[in-house]
């Protein structure tokens, strides 16, 4: 069957989209020590992660039924961060009260963003390396929203892990212990892909049941995804004429 001019179009402009996806996540790993000491790095870097996941892979996504629902979940998660922030900065408790509408915003727009490529990966009709960084990209989406979520517990739990050998709380130094949480926030992200590897972290380790449960939720999803997307390949071909 014939293909359009304008879908060979979009499929070059989305696989494009992949790369510059994955090349995001990078930086964003990559900058986690400088954004240990400029505390807005990570929000910026999260926010520009969410404008290129929108124009550039779900924009040209061939699934148009969700595609409403992630750009408003998108410009709900950078309006909640910049908020958040604003709270923790100069209202701790309306910062501390705004943190669980604000995980749940970021983990909500994530986690369909991360169902949306998966899907699109799926449709895809070879198997390019764009397709193959793809796939990587959606694995450090993972290692993101598990790095979202250890700063949301930190925030509402401060005994929760503890951060180069002393809890959160401890960090926070006479301070609000939800703004110590977010100082901590790179440390935490970084702790989050060494989890969603297997590999643990010295320096971050849960304290408490809470913490336990979130790490291994963290690891399992890391292994689900592979192991689903791998699943999901291989039905697709199985399922094809020969």
């Amino acid at each position: 069957m014939p293909v359009s001019r304008e879908v060979v179009l979009r499929l070059k402009r989305r696989h494009r989209g992949y790369l510059i996806v994955l090349t995001t996540e990078i930086i964003l790993l990559l900058s986690l020590p400088l954004a240990q000491h400029v505390g807005w790095l990570l929000s910026v870097l999260m926010i520009a992660l969410c404008g290129v996941v929108i124009g550039y892979v779900s924009r040209y996504s061939a699934l148009r039924r969700t595609r409403a629902v992630i750009y408003a979940l998108g410009a709900l998660a950078v309006f909640m961060e910049i908020l958040w922030h604003l709270g923790l900065r100069f209202d701790p408790a309306l910062g501390r009260w705004l943190t669980i509408p604000h995980v749940i915003a970021w983990l909500v727009f994530l986690a369909l963003a991360l169902l949306r490529k998966v899907r699109t990966l799926i449709s895809e009709p070879y198997v390019t390396t764009s397709v193959v960084m793809g796939a990587a990209s959606g694995y450090l989406l993972v290692g993101i929203s598990g790095g979202v979520m250890l700063v949301a517990i930190a925030a509402l739990s401060p005994g929760s892990f503890t951060v180069a050998h002393q809890t959160v709380a401890g960090l926070a130094n006479g301070g609000s212990h939800s703004l110590a949480a977010v100082n901590a926030a790179p440390l935490l992200m970084a702790a989050a892909f060494n989890i969603l590897t297997t590999v643990g972290s010295a320096v971050v380790s849960p304290a408490d049941v809470l913490g336990e449960v979130a790490v291994t939720v963290i690891t399992v999803a890391g292994q689900l995804y592979v192991a689903i997307l791998i699943a999901m390949i291989l039905g697709r071909f199985h399922r094809r004429p020969r």
